[in-house]
């Protein structure tokens, strides 16, 4: 809720009602004077963003949880919110300007990458615990390549209410897929931990002053010391061609109306999931061949709260940007998807572009360009130079389905275009929770 230090200051309550942690001027320059630290972590903001809610505060008596976070959404309309989170979490971050070290944010639901980016973070996915791992490496990727950050992705052994809650095989797999997406830095969340003290522990366990590795320890160890070493990358995120590109403003919602958390987009109490929030749960649906189900990107709601947990689904180059993407990041983009509540301007004319030279864009009927929408109608198409324009109010609708049929992955297989490098990761035996990786080059 608080924490006053000796001089009076509150390190979490803010003057203006927020609620956040921050070091007071004197240790921030301490901290920026340390040798070998790199920055600071704010562990799952988007969590803290999106439940600022004065009842469930009250329900479980932490005062702080009544508070907006970053940003304040009352007095705005939904469609401003990214850009207003944005603002915000900037405005955060200015008291750590000039002092070298780095902000970082760590993202246990798969939201909210991007107006962190924007605002000069590095956005981490958490990847296992209850998130579909391929789907938020697409976004984080996105995230990085739009806002030129760079890419860290922690695996963390996480599952609702076990730790480790995933299996042995599953955090090898989770090393290598994000080792092979091009993170610039892979770190697992935790070193030592033991729940309730099992005498389980995580990467290692400690007991009177002596450690032993555990077996996720040693897949830890395998990783550094012999496969990375015999598996060279040479090739970066940044190198990436993708072949879908989606382009959706943050609107907060991955499935929440369907889970024990409040319906609360960017914890405004009056902003609730609506049918263009939870469009891009269909549209991960299909571009995972069903896979994925069409009902929430998250195993804390809706039917994969019923669902044991699964690392693998398949996807074809897909990569997600937001709605001020311009033009030389999806350049080569087979295909463009517009989805969510809003694109601005400059981005859906360098759109426009690109379908004229060959590009396939399926969108959100009220996302296209007027002159669009009046060719298409709300489920039609429209040849437009090389390419072609396709509304609809469903992605599930047939004739979406029929139109991307075109652009869907195999059915085991993830695939990804870094420069001259292909990347495919598959379930080994049928194992969608063991997987392997391969690299072709052209």
């Amino acid at each position: 809720e608080s924490f006053l230090d000796d001089k009076g200051r509150d390190w979490f309550r803010r003057d203006d009602g927020r609620q956040y942690f921050k070091f007071p001027p004197e240790l921030i320059a301490e901290l920026a004077d340390t040798e070998n630290l790199l920055g600071l972590m704010y562990d799952e903001a988007e969590h803290m963003q999106s439940t600022s809610d004065p009842e469930r505060a009250e329900r479980h008596g932490i005062a702080g949880l009544g508070r907006p976070f970053m940003y304040d959404p009352a007095g705005d309309v939904l469609t401003d919110a990214a850009d207003g989170l944005a603002e915000a979490a900037a405005d955060a971050r200015r008291v750590y300007e000039d002092t070298g070290l780095s902000l970082y944010t760590e993202h246990v639901f798969p939201i909210m990458f991007h107006p962190f980016a924007r605002a000069g973070y590095v956005a981490a996915p958490k990847i296992l615990k209850e998130s579909w791992s391929p789907i938020v490496i697409a976004q984080a990727m996105g995230t990085a390549i739009q806002y030129d950050t760079e890419l860290w992705i922690t695996p963390d052994l996480w599952f609702p209410g076990t730790y480790p809650g995933h299996s042995v095989e599953e955090y090898r797999s989770a090393l290598l897929l994000a080792y092979h997406m091009g993170a610039d830095c892979i770190y697992t969340e935790n070193l030592a931990f033991d729940h309730n003290n099992q005498g389980i522990g995580s990467l290692i366990l400690y007991d009177d002053d002596r450690y032993e590795v555990t077996p996720y320890g040693e897949v830890t160890k395998w990783f550094i010391h012999d496969y990375v070493p015999a598996h060279p990358r040479h090739y970066s995120f940044r190198e990436l061609k993708p072949r879908i590109a989606i382009i959706r403003q943050e609107d907060g919602c991955y499935g929440q109306a369907t889970g024990w958390l409040p319906d609360t987009l960017f914890g405004h109490p009056e902003w609730q999931s609506t049918l263009e929030t939870e469009a891009w749960f269909k549209l991960w649906h299909l571009l995972s061949l069903g896979v994925v189900p069409a009902d929430t990107l998250s195993w804390h709601a809706g039917s994969m709260a019923r669902r044991s947990y699964q690392v693998f689904a398949p996807l074809d180059g897909v990569v997600v940007f937001d709605h001020h993407v311009r033009k030389k990041h999806f350049a080569e983009a087979d295909l463009i998807i517009l989805t969510g509540i809003g694109v601005s301007e400059a981005t859906l004319a360098d759109v426009a572009e690109r379908v004229r030279e060959g590009a396939v864009c399926i969108g959100m009927h009220a996302l296209l360009p007027e002159s669009v929408q009046a060719e298409t109608g709300e489920n039609g198409s429209f040849e437009d130079g090389a390419g072609r324009w396709i509304a609809t109010t469903d992605f599930l609708a047939p004739h979406v389905r029929q139109a991307i049929i075109p652009f869907l992955p195999q059915h085991d297989r993830i695939r990804y275009r870094f420069g001259d490098h292909e990347v495919h990761i598959r379930p080994i035996d049928d194992d969608l929770d063991r997987l392997e990786a391969s690299v072709h080059r052209d």
